[in-house]
């Protein structure tokens, strides 16, 4: 029996990975076991959730993030790895904007080029890491299982980083994921321990991972984005179910406008008002529903956002409760009624969020917020910095010609007042993004995944 041990630090990788054929693939293989570590707080929600053969949950709790300043230290370190147009404007924006502090500025940014330009230092820096930095907090469950093989589902992740350190300590294989399409440019993700095999969802992030984390291309294994296959595996509810499900007038078109958050967009709530006013002097027509998705983990407080007959909240997600705290999930029914909204929405409404590949999709007009509501913002404090350079992964969005960006409300209706005319428009640019962050939308991206890992482990 072949062991395969897997990290799942959050959400997002028990979505990617537990709830897609990544799983159900490598436990339908002969002879294989899967051992899972995941937060201790969720350990009983994911025995009860997957009762399957050969298949363990373990619940790890760490008491802290670092074992040792050394560790916090190399973690710190590890942030100026990554020289993006991303990661300086961060710098600029921490430093100098928000704590004017030009001198700590000026450090990180020379910091910054130096370890970011110079691949021998940046290889001393993970090798001092890897040796000096001493994490046995995983050990018993290579004494338990004896595990062939590790996956980190996210590489950049603690515990992902905990399992790598020790796999790579006991010599036994590795192999990691790139979690999300913004996670090597936004800087702020510590690439400190890298797997011998690096599975990435296409060819940009592969792309990203040779230039600034150093791996090599032969190391790299392109695999399309998992939690999109259902999207062509499973059908989507029908137009009446759906609406059935919102409570909206089968005569309403929907249009869905997603959350971004209240970090990452503080003036949504002014643009939904701004909507209800634009509805009320009829420039927009009295036949839409703004659906506003709330974000799952930073929503946007009920008193601020219009109460209007044309405006809805959808503020659905699984929350799970136990007897140490809540925590909220993902499941397939989440996932469904997303794609659902999404399917029959008649245009989409976001910030600079990954709802625009998922609109893309569906071929689904899609328009992006690129202004401060009624607020007069400095650029570092602008939603419009979003799609500048200094936003190096949402550039390939921009530049694809799929979504259309309103630089002002005034440009978001006449948006929206087009896209209902004409859905037509925008379609090629809507196909490119598809092409370029999707890799293979064919619904077999789990397998392809569970296949790498398999044949990585079986290869000597």
């Amino acid at each position: 029996m072949r062991t395969v041990l897997v990290a799942i630090s959050g959400r997002q990788q028990a979505r990617n990975i537990l709830r897609t054929d990544v799983l159900k693939t490598l436990l339908a293989t002969k002879d294989v076991r899967v051992v899972v570590l995941v937060p201790a707080l969720k350990l009983a929600y994911y025995r009860e959730e997957f009762q399957l053969p050969n298949l363990i949950f373990e619940g790890v709790e760490f008491k802290q993030e670092f074992v040792s300043r050394l560790d916090s230290f190399f973690n710190s370190l590890s942030l100026y790895y990554v020289d993006s147009t991303t990661g300086r404007f961060l710098k600029k924006l921490g430093y100098w904007y928000e704590r004017r502090q030009p001198v700590r500025y000026i450090l990180s940014r020379t910091a910054l080029a130096l370890f970011g330009h110079t691949q021998a230092l940046r290889s001393l820096a993970r090798a001092l890491d890897y040796r000096l930095v001493s994490d046995t907090r995983l050990l018993r469950y290579f004494d338990r299982y004896r595990p062939d093989m590790v996956f980190a589902s996210n590489v950049a992740a603690s515990l992902d980083r905990s399992l790598l350190r020790h796999a790579k300590r006991s010599g036994v294989k590795t192999t990691g994921m790139v979690n999300s399409w913004d996670n090597i440019t936004y800087a702020k993700y510590p690439f400190r321990i890298l797997p011998e095999l690096l599975i990435c969802h296409n060819k940009i992030i592969a792309g990203e991972a040779v230039k600034y984390l150093d791996v090599r291309k032969q190391n790299i294994f392109i695999s399309g984005i998992p939690q999109h296959d259902f999207y062509v595996t499973n059908p989507r509810a029908t137009r009446e179910e759906l609406y059935k499900r919102l409570s909206v007038d089968l005569k309403k078109r929907i249009v869905l406008f997603t959350s971004q958050g209240s970090t990452a967009n503080q003036t949504e709530w002014q643009t939904l008002t701004l909507l209800a006013r634009a509805f009320d002097e009829g420039r927009l027509p009295s036949d839409l529903m703004v659906i506003f998705r709330q974000h799952p983990t930073e929503k946007t407080e009920l008193k601020n956002i219009p109460v209007h007959k044309q405006i809805m909240v959808d503020d659905s997600k699984t929350t799970l409760s136990t007897g140490a705290g809540s925590f909220s999930e993902i499941l397939e029914k989440d996932m469904e009624h997303l794609a659902d909204t999404i399917f029959h929405a008649a245009v989409i409404i976001t910030t600079t969020s990954s709802i625009s590949i998922d609109a893309a999709l569906f071929d689904k007009p899609t328009i992006n917020i690129a202004f401060d509501g009624w607020e007069k913002r400095p650029f570092w404090k602008s939603v419009r910095r979003k799609f500048s350079k200094y936003h190096a992964h949402y550039q390939y969005i921009v530049k694809s010609g799929g979504v259309s960006i309103a630089w002002t409300f005034d440009e978001l209706v006449a948006a929206i007042n087009r896209y209902l005319e004409h859905p037509e428009l925008d379609r090629e640019g809507r196909a490119r993004i598809v092409s370029e962050q999707c890799y293979k939308h064919d619904g077999q991206s789990g397998k392809r995944i569970a296949g790498s890992l398999l044949n990585f482990m079986e290869a000597r």
